[in-house]
Formats: C-alpha cells, structure tokens, sequence
C-alpha cells in the first residue's frame, strides 16, 4: 500500500475540489457521537426525574421555573455527566481552538492564561499603588534590618508573543519595564527576570506549553539571577551546599491550563498534547541547624510568593545557586499579599528575622482592582 494522506474531499465555493484533513473529520465524527451520546443521555436522564419536586403552575411555566427546575434535575442525573463535559470540552478545543473563559489556545499547542491578556481599567494606577506598597514595605523592612528582594516574574505571553492569537496587547506592551522602573525610583531591589528568561527562550522553552509557570530550565535561570542579588545584597550569608539530580525518568506532565479547560482526564489525543520532562530534585548536602521560625529559626533567607515559587523545583534551585538555605513560605492562588502577609503577621517574624526576604510577584497581578492594599502596611504591622 502507498504511503498517501488520508483525507476526504468537498466542493469549493468555485467548483473545484479540496481535500478536508483527516484530524477535521475525525473531529466531525466525534461532534456527531457526542451529540448523539449527550440526546441518548437526557433520555435515561428524563426517566430518573422526581416530577413531583418540578413546580408545575401556569406561573412557573411562565416565569421559566419550571425549565429551570427540569433542567437542573436532568443535569444532575445523567449517567455519564463527567465524560459528556470533557467530551464537549474536547470538541470545543478540536473543532474550534477554543479554551473556554480562562484559557487561550495559542499557536502550535502552546496555552495561554487568559488573565494575562485582560484589560483592567485604571491599571496604571494600580501598578503605581503596588509599587508605592512595595517601596514603603521596603523602607520598614529595612529599618528592622531585613532586606527586601522583589523578583518580578514576566508573563508567559511576554516571553512567547508569537505563539499568541493576535499577539501581545497593545495596553499590556510595556508593563513589565513600566513596573521595574517603578520599582527602582522606589528604591526597591528589584531583580528584571524578563532579560535572562528571554535570552534563555531563544535556545529551548523556559516556560511550559501547557501550564501557566515557568518549567524546570525557566525556574533554574531565575534562581540564578535572584541567587545574584540576594548575594550582592548579603554576601556574608552562612554557607549550606545543596545538589540536584533526576528523580526518575521522562513523562507527560498535563499543566494546569489544560486543568482549566475541562480536559485533565481527556485521553492525549483529544486535547493539547501535554509537556514532557524528568524531574529534578534538589537535596541539601551540608549539615543543617534546626529551630523554630516556621520550623527552622536559622534560616536566613525566606520566599513569599505564589505558585511559581511552588513549581519546576524552583525553590531548589534557589537554595543550590545561593549556595544557603531558604524558606518557602508561598502559596498556591495566593495572588499579590497572601503569602507575605502571613508571614509577616506569624509571631515567628517578630522573635526571629530573617536577612533577606525575596518576594516573587507575577506581573499578570500588578494592574488588577486594589483590595487589601490601602491598608496593608498597617495589617502587618509596618509601618512607614
């Protein structure tokens, strides 16, 4: 048999006749089973209805009570609900390129965090009154004889625009380098990540195609770089050496976004095809002393933040390029304050400071509504 394409063929506008991909019409036949999977569904659905519990006057009908009612019930009791949602979520993906309200589907099967593309009005703002928080929380810091380190993670689109629908938004094109100059008029040490991680992206992928963060090579530059600071700012740190090295062999690795989008127990073929990568894992090598600040009073540098600081092996590869222990105090969906604010109010931090505190920060966070912020320095007991 010869090796062809398989492919069907239809009618162009103009007569002539055009193949239809192979993957399209197979995304058409699955369109088709799942409508009719999803009909046959509703039907065994209907006949496990408590008819008595759906409000039944000429009101209700009226007021659309008793649609609502009915549909509700149906939607609980399908048999096979879970697998009828991944399979829509499947053929919105394949049909459409689309990723539903939290996701976009970017170019060659990269996904993108819809947060990091909205508008948000009066974000200037906004940046500004972060960066005034920052720079305040630094000045206090400072005068209890911490230093603060800011480390100011880029986006994802920032890092990978051509991979983007549509690119890069026009308003969000000088966020980052709007908010490291913020930061530095404040006087706040503040490490620009974006050089090195773009630097890095034009040699293999720092970021991964499928989850919002940054992947193992992305979490090891920016350590790195932090690493730098954090020693510039505090060169007598106490000595603790740390190694890395695989912890087991290569796999698929489903990222978050692909979580976002309904599909985290869709079979590969039916959904962006996930990351793969052997997992690294950092050990400490040198004897360590114990305590009490969170665990470990000693410590003399400690990380607030978010997931980031939680991914890729990211806090390893800090305390190993630092060449000194670290405590990670971040926290998942922990947004601009969670974290640090924690932190700073555990009495923990009162009986027993740290050197250095570095803050990682997405930038998708700093244009976003105020909410805690006025009256944050106040919350954790800085004050200017």
């Amino acid at each position: 048999m010869s090796n062809q394409n398989i492919s069907a063929s239809t009618e162009t506008p103009d007569g002539s006749s055009a193949p239809i991909p192979f993957g399209n019409k197979l995304a058409a036949t699955a369109f088709m089973c799942v409508m009719l999977g999803g009909g046959l569904q509703v039907i065994l659905a209907t006949r496990k209805i408590e008819w008595s519990d759906v409000p039944h006057t000429r009101a209700d009908f009226t007021h659309g009570i008793s649609a609502d009612t009915l549909g509700k019930q149906i939607d609980q009791k399908l048999p096979l609900r879970p697998a009828l949602i991944a399979g829509a979520n499947s053929l919105r993906y394949l049909l459409l390129r689309g990723g539903g309200d939290q996701v976009r589907a970017g170019r060659e099967n990269w996904l993108f965090l819809t947060e990091e593309l909205s508008y948000h009005a009066d974000a200037n703002s906004h940046l500004d009154a972060r960066a005034d928080l920052l720079g305040a929380a630094s000045s206090a810091l400072e005068r209890e004889g911490v230093k603060l380190v800011v480390a100011l993670v880029p986006d994802k689109v920032r890092i990978y625009p051509q991979h983007v629908r549509g690119g890069m938004p026009e308003f969000n094109r000088t966020r980052y380098q709007d908010a490291i100059h913020a930061l530095q008029t404040r006087g706040v040490n503040v490490v620009d990540l974006l050089k090195p991680l773009a630097l890095a992206a034009a040699a293999g992928e720092v970021y991964y195609r499928t989850d919002t963060h940054w992947n193992q090579s992305g979490a090891l530059v920016a350590a790195k770089a932090i690493a730098a600071e954090v020693r510039r700012l505090s060169p007598d740190l106490e000595t603790t050496l740390f190694a890395t090295e695989k912890d087991g062999v290569e796999a698929g690795r489903p990222g978050d976004l692909i979580r976002l989008m309904g599909l985290e127990n869709t079979p590969d073929f039916l959904r962006p095809q996930p990351d793969r990568e052997t997992l690294l894992l950092t050990r400490q090598t040198s004897a360590e002393n114990s305590g009490g600040l969170f665990g470990d009073a000693s410590v003399p540098v400690v990380l607030t933040g978010t997931s980031y600081s939680l991914r890729a092996n990211f806090h390893g590869f800090l305390q190993q390029e630092l060449a000194a222990k670290v405590l990670n105090t971040a926290k998942d969906g922990g947004g601009f304050l969670q974290s640090t604010t924690e932190y700073l109010k555990d009495e923990s931090f009162r009986t027993s400071k740290p050197k250095i505190i570095i803050w990682e920060l997405p930038e998708r966070f700093l244009g976003m509504k105020l909410e805690e912020e006025p009256k944050w320095l106040q919350t954790v007991g800085l004050h200017n």
